[in-house]
């Protein structure tokens, strides 16, 4: 091999490695905040042409309910199909739901929905993850199954001090 054949193999596996690491912490980092909240957690990157909103971490202590949240993130991806995401994408501010037993909020994307009515979500947060810059690099949410409360402004400064703790690691991962 050749010196550009060895550095060309040597950043690919700097970057998948780094990618890899990232994504270790930032699942660890997620799980966390469910336990110290007792709520789902999901995280997102923005991708670099700020069209998708890609799937990192989530977390949910029923197996059964992670599974089907990963799902759901994987085929919500679309900026423009962001539903619940829209005031958090536009507005770049958090965003609370109460959700009424068996009606989704208006805004629900069509997957969003169905996880909705499947599983008993009653309240939703979500917030922004910015850079240093102020700019948007991913969304971090908060899910409440089950119990039919909604989300306080406490709960939405915890999430916010998670995104604004996580962004600078958020900002490190390369999504397409």
């Amino acid at each position: 091999m050749g010196p550009a054949t060895v550095r060309d193999w040597l950043t690919a596996r700097v970057r998948s490695t780094k990618d890899s690491g990232l994504r270790t912490v930032l699942q660890e980092l997620v799980e966390q905040l469910s336990l110290a909240s007792s709520e789902a957690v999901t995280l997102r990157r923005l991708s670099a042409d700020g069209q998708r909103l890609a799937p990192v971490a989530w977390y949910h202590p029923d197996p059964e309910v992670r599974r089907t949240i990963g799902e759901v993130m994987q085929r919500t991806t679309a900026v423009a199909d962001s539903g619940l995401w829209g005031p958090v994408l536009r507005e770049l501010r958090p965003a609370r739901y109460h959700v009424p037993l068996g009606d989704p909020p208006v805004g629900a994307a069509p997957d969003q929905a169905s996880h909705l009515r499947r599983y008993p979500v009653r309240a939703l947060v979500g917030a922004p993850v910015l850079d240093q810059r102020g700019a948007l690099v991913g969304c971090a949410a908060m899910l409440r199954y089950g119990y039919d409360a909604p989300f306080t402004e406490e709960d939405e400064a915890l999430l916010t001090h998670f995104s604004e703790s996580t962004a600078d690691l958020l900002a490190l991962l390369e999504v397409g």
